[in-house]
């Protein structure tokens, strides 16, 4: 894997954790205002599941976006960790339970990536195909 960024649709996406709201809101205005997409979400390559980037997956659901741009990362290589001591976790269960629509509640999970997160500047128009 390395840090090159793609396009993906949307609808392929899978939520790891929950996300707020009021933050959805918040972020899907801020990028309609700017009309560009600036940082791309982290994947996993195996399953498109978010590890960073829950609200901005939301955000693209909310301005109808078809495609959005990701970088992949084969989660095994992944550093993880919770932020809640109720939760104990590695990468294999956090696909199950992705998979098996049960994310983790919002602010649970936390990655560190082996290869920094590149910046882009895509314009909505663009991801709107």
């Amino acid at each position: 894997m390395d840090a090159a960024i793609q396009l993906i649709p949307v609808e392929r996406l899978v939520h790891i954790e929950g996300h707020s709201a009021k933050r959805v809101t918040w972020l899907a205005n801020k990028i309609q205002a700017e009309g560009v997409w600036t940082k791309p979400l982290a994947v996993d390559a195996a399953h498109n599941l978010v590890l960073d980037g829950q609200h901005r997956m939301e955000a693209a659901i909310k301005l109808r976006l078809v495609h959005v741009p990701v970088v992949k990362y084969d989660y095994a290589t992944v550093t993880l960790w919770s932020l809640r001591p109720t939760h104990q976790f590695d990468w294999q269960l956090v696909t199950e339970r992705a998979l098996a629509g049960k994310p983790y509640p919002y602010k649970t999970v936390k990655h560190r990536f082996p290869f920094p997160m590149p910046a882009c500047a895509i314009v909505l128009e663009e991801l709107s195909r």
